[in-house]
């Protein structure tokens, strides 16, 4: 059994680091040596990664073109060898390597369209919950609502972006030439979430993402009310809170409500 486990350790340091150890185990025939029965495997097991990494990035991928995607792959794949049982998550820390090789790190737009992707990936593969209705709201008296707190859906994620990737990734999307890619005037903030087995995503005015992000501090509606004070006079904080509510509610992005005084 030992034996087996460090034939086993030896192919994979192989397949990810080319370590040459393991041929001296391979039998060789005079038509295939055993350094082109090595190869084969090696060849295989990048290309299946790089299938990988073309599936969680499909965007991406009609972007950059074949060639120059199967490039940034092979980059990524020496830096960034594959480390999970399930190649589902393979490409994990592409954003992370776009925004920093020397090669990809002058096109910041082109991490900004890896990040977008990626979190639509996990968005699909969030758990399920059901979301709260209006009713449950209303059943709450109103002198109470100060202390509520509202819990946002499992599939919800931010994003924080500086180009027009978005719109990049729609127009391909619809079979379109993609836009031409801009810096932002200035920062836009967006939400992705999935309702009904379908990724949705929108895009949040700057007190909007404020208060999504309170939520995701689970701060009281009282405390959203407060901070909301920042782009609305005191006297409106509330209503213009409560229209956020409705507008979450019926987006289907939150999961529940509690009062300060009861356990989440």
């Amino acid at each position: 059994m030992n034996h087996l486990i460090s034939l086993q350790n030896q192919f994979q340091s192989y397949l990810m680091n080319g370590h040459s150890e393991f041929q001296k185990s391979v039998v060789s025939t005079a038509k295939v040596p055993a350094e082109k029965r090595l190869a084969i495997y090696a060849n295989a097991y990048r290309a299946r990664l790089m299938d990988a990494l073309a599936s969680n990035y499909p965007i991406l991928y009609q972007y950059l073109g074949t060639t120059s995607f199967e490039k940034m792959a092979n980059n990524y794949l020496s830096q960034y060898p594959s480390h999970f049982r399930s190649i589902r998550w393979f490409g994990d820390q592409l954003p992370d390597f776009l925004n920093h090789h020397d090669q990809y790190k002058t096109f910041p737009y082109l991490s900004e369209l890896a990040q977008f992707e990626w979190l639509q990936t996990l968005v699909f593969d969030s758990a399920d919950s059901p979301t709260i209705k209006m009713e449950e709201i209303a059943a709450i008296p109103p002198e109470s609502w100060a202390d509520m707190r509202l819990h946002v859906h499992p599939t919800l994620h931010r994003l924080h972006l500086s180009w027009n990737v978005v719109q990049i990734w729609q127009s391909i999307s619809d079979n379109q030439s993609p836009d031409e890619p801009i810096k932002n005037v200035s920062s836009s903030y967006w939400i992705l979430w999935r309702r009904d087995l379908i990724n949705r995503f929108c895009l949040l005015s700057e007190d909007e993402a404020w208060a999504i992000n309170a939520l995701f501090r689970e701060a009281t509606f009282g405390e959203l009310c407060e901070g909301l004070c920042q782009w609305v006079e005191e006297d409106i904080a509330g209503q213009h809170a409560a229209s956020f509510l409705k507008k979450w509610i019926q987006s289907g992005i939150l999961r529940g409500v509690t009062l300060t005084m009861e356990t989440s």
